[in-house]
Protein backbone atom coordinates (compact mmCIF):
# COMPACT_ATOMS: atom_id res chain seq x y z
CA UNK A 1 0.00 0.00 0.00
CA UNK A 2 1.37 3.39 -1.01
CA UNK A 3 0.00 6.33 0.95
CA UNK A 4 0.55 10.05 0.66
CA UNK A 5 0.03 12.00 3.86
CA UNK A 6 -0.74 15.72 3.56
CA UNK A 7 -0.74 18.44 6.18
CA UNK A 8 -2.86 21.15 4.51
CA UNK A 9 -2.15 24.87 4.62
CA UNK A 10 -1.47 27.74 2.23
CA UNK A 11 2.01 28.89 3.25
CA UNK A 12 3.48 25.45 3.86
CA UNK A 13 1.94 22.14 2.85
CA UNK A 14 3.73 19.14 4.26
CA UNK A 15 3.65 15.86 2.40
CA UNK A 16 5.06 12.38 2.87
CA UNK A 17 4.77 9.32 0.64
CA UNK A 18 5.34 5.91 2.20
CA UNK A 19 5.05 2.30 1.16
CA UNK A 20 3.56 -0.07 3.73
CA UNK A 21 3.90 -3.76 2.96
CA UNK A 22 3.96 -6.80 5.25
CA UNK A 23 4.14 -4.60 8.35
CA UNK A 24 7.21 -2.83 6.98
CA UNK A 25 7.52 0.85 6.15
CA UNK A 26 9.59 2.49 3.45
CA UNK A 27 9.75 6.23 2.79
CA UNK A 28 9.49 7.09 -0.89
CA UNK A 29 9.55 10.88 -0.61
CA UNK A 30 8.76 13.68 1.78
CA UNK A 31 9.01 17.43 1.82
CA UNK A 32 7.08 20.68 1.96
CA UNK A 33 5.36 22.75 -0.70
CA UNK A 34 5.83 26.45 0.02
CA UNK A 35 4.17 29.53 -1.41
CA UNK A 36 5.55 33.11 -1.35
CA UNK A 37 4.34 35.08 1.63
CA UNK A 38 2.21 38.17 0.88
CA UNK A 39 1.84 37.17 -2.76
CA UNK A 40 -1.50 37.23 -4.60
CA UNK A 41 -3.54 34.50 -2.93
CA UNK A 42 -4.97 32.88 -6.09
CA UNK A 43 -1.38 32.56 -7.34
CA UNK A 44 -0.48 30.74 -4.11
CA UNK A 45 -3.36 28.32 -4.71
CA UNK A 46 -2.15 27.79 -8.26
CA UNK A 47 1.36 26.97 -7.04
CA UNK A 48 -0.03 24.44 -4.56
CA UNK A 49 -1.93 22.75 -7.36
CA UNK A 50 1.03 22.67 -9.76
CA UNK A 51 3.55 21.44 -7.17
CA UNK A 52 1.23 18.73 -5.86
CA UNK A 53 0.47 17.62 -9.42
CA UNK A 54 4.20 17.35 -10.08
CA UNK A 55 4.78 15.27 -6.94
CA UNK A 56 1.88 12.89 -7.53
CA UNK A 57 2.69 12.47 -11.22
CA UNK A 58 5.97 10.77 -10.28
CA UNK A 59 3.96 7.91 -8.78
CA UNK A 60 1.23 6.15 -10.72
CA UNK A 61 0.40 3.73 -7.95
CA UNK A 62 -0.60 5.83 -4.92
CA UNK A 63 -3.45 3.93 -3.28
CA UNK A 64 -4.64 6.42 -0.70
CA UNK A 65 -4.26 9.96 0.57
CA UNK A 66 -4.40 10.73 4.27
CA UNK A 67 -5.14 14.38 5.00
CA UNK A 68 -5.72 16.26 8.23
CA UNK A 69 -9.34 17.11 8.87
CA UNK A 70 -10.06 20.85 8.79
CA UNK A 71 -9.21 22.25 12.18
CA UNK A 72 -10.66 25.05 14.26
CA UNK A 73 -8.80 28.33 14.14
CA UNK A 74 -9.66 31.49 16.08
CA UNK A 75 -8.45 33.53 13.10
CA UNK A 76 -11.34 33.24 10.66
CA UNK A 77 -9.36 34.73 7.76
CA UNK A 78 -6.67 32.08 8.18
CA UNK A 79 -9.27 29.33 8.56
CA UNK A 80 -10.98 30.32 5.32
CA UNK A 81 -7.69 30.44 3.43
CA UNK A 82 -6.69 27.02 4.75
CA UNK A 83 -10.09 25.67 3.69
CA UNK A 84 -9.60 27.09 0.18
CA UNK A 85 -6.12 25.56 -0.10
CA UNK A 86 -7.47 22.29 1.21
CA UNK A 87 -10.10 22.32 -1.52
CA UNK A 88 -7.37 22.65 -4.14
CA UNK A 89 -5.50 19.72 -2.59
CA UNK A 90 -8.61 17.52 -2.51
CA UNK A 91 -9.35 18.39 -6.13
CA UNK A 92 -5.85 17.33 -7.26
CA UNK A 93 -6.11 14.05 -5.38
CA UNK A 94 -9.55 13.41 -6.84
CA UNK A 95 -8.32 14.06 -10.39
CA UNK A 96 -5.76 11.29 -9.91
CA UNK A 97 -8.46 8.92 -8.59
CA UNK A 98 -6.71 8.60 -5.22
CA UNK A 99 -8.95 7.50 -2.36
CA UNK A 100 -9.08 10.25 0.26
CA UNK A 101 -9.25 9.69 4.02
CA UNK A 102 -9.44 12.38 6.69
CA UNK A 103 -8.12 12.18 10.24
CA UNK A 104 -8.02 14.54 13.21
CA UNK A 105 -4.75 15.19 15.07
CA UNK A 106 -6.12 13.13 17.96
CA UNK A 107 -6.69 10.16 15.66
CA UNK A 108 -3.15 10.43 14.29
CA UNK A 109 -1.65 10.55 17.79
CA UNK A 110 -3.77 7.58 18.88
CA UNK A 111 -2.65 5.48 15.90
CA UNK A 112 1.04 6.30 16.30
CA UNK A 113 1.63 6.75 20.02
CA UNK A 114 -1.36 4.82 21.37
CA UNK A 115 -2.68 7.90 23.15
CA UNK A 116 -4.74 10.71 21.63
CA UNK A 117 -3.22 13.33 23.93
CA UNK A 118 0.41 12.34 23.35
CA UNK A 119 2.96 15.16 23.27
CA UNK A 120 4.61 16.35 20.08
CA UNK A 121 7.91 14.85 21.26
CA UNK A 122 6.33 11.44 21.90
CA UNK A 123 4.76 11.38 18.44
CA UNK A 124 8.00 12.47 16.78
CA UNK A 125 9.97 9.73 18.53
CA UNK A 126 7.47 7.10 17.39
CA UNK A 127 7.55 8.35 13.79
CA UNK A 128 11.33 8.21 13.86
CA UNK A 129 11.22 4.65 15.18
CA UNK A 130 8.48 3.39 12.85
CA UNK A 131 10.10 4.80 9.71
CA UNK A 132 13.65 4.04 10.89
CA UNK A 133 14.78 7.63 10.40
CA UNK A 134 18.17 8.87 11.57
CA UNK A 135 16.65 12.28 12.18
CA UNK A 136 13.24 13.89 11.83
CA UNK A 137 12.41 16.41 9.08
CA UNK A 138 13.12 19.96 10.19
CA UNK A 139 9.63 21.25 9.44
CA UNK A 140 6.69 20.18 11.59
CA UNK A 141 4.46 20.30 8.52
CA UNK A 142 6.43 17.45 6.93
CA UNK A 143 6.52 15.43 10.14
CA UNK A 144 2.76 15.86 10.53
CA UNK A 145 2.24 14.62 6.97
CA UNK A 146 4.28 11.48 7.68
CA UNK A 147 2.24 10.98 10.85
CA UNK A 148 -0.98 11.14 8.84
CA UNK A 149 0.34 8.61 6.32
CA UNK A 150 1.26 6.19 9.13
CA UNK A 151 -2.10 6.82 10.78
CA UNK A 152 -3.94 5.60 7.71
CA UNK A 153 -1.94 2.38 7.47
CA UNK A 154 -2.72 1.61 11.11
CA UNK A 155 -6.39 2.45 10.73
CA UNK A 156 -6.57 0.37 7.57
CA UNK A 157 -5.20 -2.65 9.46
CA UNK A 158 -8.05 -2.62 11.96
CA UNK A 159 -11.00 -1.24 10.02
CA UNK A 160 -12.45 -1.03 6.54
CA UNK A 161 -12.95 2.32 4.79
CA UNK A 162 -14.46 3.56 1.58
CA UNK A 163 -13.17 7.11 1.25
CA UNK A 164 -14.29 10.21 3.09
CA UNK A 165 -17.98 9.36 3.10
CA UNK A 166 -18.44 8.24 6.69
CA UNK A 167 -21.66 6.43 5.78
CA UNK A 168 -19.58 3.95 3.77
CA UNK A 169 -17.62 2.57 6.72
CA UNK A 170 -18.43 -1.15 6.75
CA UNK A 171 -16.97 -2.21 10.09
CA UNK A 172 -16.60 -0.76 13.56
CA UNK A 173 -13.53 -2.00 15.36
CA UNK A 174 -12.10 -1.41 18.80
CA UNK A 175 -9.58 1.04 17.36
CA UNK A 176 -12.35 2.95 15.63
CA UNK A 177 -14.28 3.15 18.90
CA UNK A 178 -11.22 4.61 20.60
CA UNK A 179 -10.89 7.18 17.82
CA UNK A 180 -14.53 8.17 18.14
CA UNK A 181 -14.29 8.56 21.91
CA UNK A 182 -11.13 10.67 21.64
CA UNK A 183 -12.75 12.86 18.99
CA UNK A 184 -15.78 13.77 21.11
CA UNK A 185 -13.74 16.46 22.83
CA UNK A 186 -13.13 18.11 19.48
CA UNK A 187 -16.77 18.32 18.42
CA UNK A 188 -17.55 21.49 20.34
CA UNK A 189 -14.52 23.20 18.81
CA UNK A 190 -15.63 22.03 15.38
CA UNK A 191 -19.06 23.53 15.95
CA UNK A 192 -17.53 26.88 16.97
CA UNK A 193 -15.22 26.76 13.97
CA UNK A 194 -18.10 26.29 11.55
CA UNK A 195 -20.07 29.10 13.16
CA UNK A 196 -17.11 31.49 12.93
CA UNK A 197 -16.43 30.60 9.30
CA UNK A 198 -20.10 31.11 8.48
CA UNK A 199 -20.13 34.52 10.17
CA UNK A 200 -16.92 35.53 8.39
CA UNK A 201 -18.38 34.57 5.00
CA UNK A 202 -21.59 36.47 5.74
CA UNK A 203 -19.58 39.50 6.84
CA UNK A 204 -17.51 39.36 3.66
CA UNK A 205 -20.67 39.17 1.53
CA UNK A 206 -22.15 42.21 3.27
CA UNK A 207 -18.97 44.20 2.74
CA UNK A 208 -18.92 43.33 -0.96
CA UNK A 209 -22.59 44.32 -1.37
CA UNK A 210 -21.99 47.82 0.03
Amino acid sequence: MIVIGIDPGFGRIGYGIINYEKNQYKILEYGCITTPENSYFPKRLNKIEQDLESIISKYNNIDSASIEDLYFNTNTTTAIKVAQARGVILNVLSKHDIDIFEYTPIQAKQAIAGYGRATKHQVMEMIKKILRLESMPKLDDTADALALAICHTQYNRYGTFSGTDKSKKTTKTKLQEVYENESKKDKELEKKRNEMIKKAIEKEKKQKSK
